[in-house]
């Protein structure tokens, strides 16, 4: 592995451990084995190295997973379902190895997903990423549901666009509830949550 993807993997593991905010830039040195002129080789800041660690560690698996998506094969709710608990994780992922890094070290989807959220309050760069992908989350979702409207599984009432913003909307409150109360699996609510909305729209 080379120095700057060293330095990115380990400032990663140290976010997701402590936050962004209690990472001192020290500890980063210490994890990657670098100097001080190592790291400002690479980076010219904390601040830079964060947002190439968001943009690399999540949004880019991010897009990985909307485009698995979109050549994947089974019922338009099986693909919804895959989608989004592969965006938010699930009971199989949550406090597992994953896509988002390289090592062994486990992630907890919680740390995840708040680090995201701090970094999307502080960084315009990174609001804009953000923006960016629930539009695409949202163009893939109505295309989604167009193609169940197609194969007669949904109601041809149905606007597909608002159904795909509820269900956007959905995602968010349902990691937000899980954040603050981690008691019930994150898989469980989801399932339930996207079963609803199926029975809701499906003929």
């Amino acid at each position: 592995m080379d120095t700057k993807s060293r330095i990115m993997e380990e400032a990663f593991k140290l976010f997701l451990k402590k936050g962004f905010a209690d990472v001192s830039l020290s500890e980063i040195m210490k994890a990657a084995d670098i100097t001080t002129g190592g790291f400002y080789y690479h980076f010219d800041s904390k601040d830079t190295l964060l947002v190439k660690v968001i943009e690399k560690y999540i949004f880019d698996y991010f897009s990985s997973v909307i485009n698995q998506i979109r050549n994947c094969t089974g019922t338009p709710k099986e693909k919804l379902k895959t989608m989004i608990l592969s965006i938010v994780g699930d009971d199989a992922t949550i406090n597992a190895c994953t896509q988002l890094c390289q090592g062994s070290e486990r992630i907890d989807y919680r740390t995840l997903h708040l680090l995201l959220f701090e970094g999307v309050q502080k960084y315009e760069i990174i609001s804009q990423h953000y923006t960016e992908f629930y539009y695409n989350l949202l163009n893939l979702i109505t295309d989604v549901l167009d193609e169940g409207k197609a194969k007669g599984c949904i109601r041809k009432d149905v606007d597909s666009t608002e159904i795909a913003t509820v269900i956007q909307t959905t995602m968010v409150g349902t990691v937000l509830m899980w954040i603050g109360i981690p008691e019930m699996p994150l898989e469980v609510r989801m399932n339930s949550n996207i079963d609803h909305l199926w029975d809701y729209i499906s003929k």
